[in-house]
């Protein structure tokens, strides 16, 4: 069935942030708790929420240290960017009207401050930030919200992430994935063997919505 949407993850998808997210958590720590951690010991906050995140360092003062990270997260942005090529992917998907949709790992404020994510946000037709009441991905929480606001069915739609929480979250809703391995990042390495769809360019996308 030819695809009527698109619902995309953000970080490691649409904007390479993954090591502002590393970076800052590592002096959040370092700041508040006199802690040295390598990339690859902390890894999983580019993929988890915040708070679980942070319960995973088995930290206590978890809304206390999440404003701090935050503060760190901005001091760093201007670190990210967004992939070569996905302004240009977004303006053909809605110029052949699919319907857009961003699910991620985000607080809502972790979205809407970011001043890069800013300039594609208006090609976004559903935005599901990451909040306490849903449970986290690969859980379906946030696919199923979008879907639903989207008004497609999961057949109609195409979820495109960069982790095996994004991969595992649209298999257990039913919904098609296409794994974005653009980047500097090889991110195959994580899949082992699993049957992918994947993309090395953004432009790569639109041959997976057909059929």
């Amino acid at each position: 069935m030819n695809k009527k949407c698109v619902i995309f993850d953000v970080d490691g998808t649409l904007i390479a942030s993954e090591h502002v997210t590393l970076e800052s958590l590592k002096v959040t720590m370092k700041s508040l708790f006199q802690k040295d951690y390598k990339d690859e010991e902390i890894e999983f906050a580019i993929w988890l929420p915040g708070q679980y995140s942070l319960e995973k360092l088995k930290i206590e003062k978890v809304e206390e240290t999440l404003k701090v990270w935050f503060e760190n997260i901005k001091k760093l942005a201007h670190k990210a960017y967004l992939y070569p090529g996905i302004k240009e992917l977004l303006e053909k998907l809605k110029v052949q009207n699919y319907k857009l949709g961003i699910i991620s790992a985000r607080y809502d404020y972790e979205i809407y401050e970011d001043k890069i994510l800013r300039e594609i946000l208006g090609y976004f037709d559903v935005i599901v930030p990451y909040s306490s009441d849903l449970r986290p991905k690969p859980y379906t929480d946030q696919l199923e919200i979008a879907l639903k606001k989207l008004c497609v069915l999961k057949n109609e739609a195409l979820y495109v992430g960069d982790t095996m929480v994004d991969y595992e979250c649209a298999k257990n809703a039913g919904v098609d994935f296409v794994l974005a391995n653009w980047g500097e990042r090889d991110k195959l390495k994580y899949f082992e063997d699993k049957p992918l769809k994947v993309s090395y360019k953004p432009y790569e996308l639109l041959s997976f919505l057909a059929g």
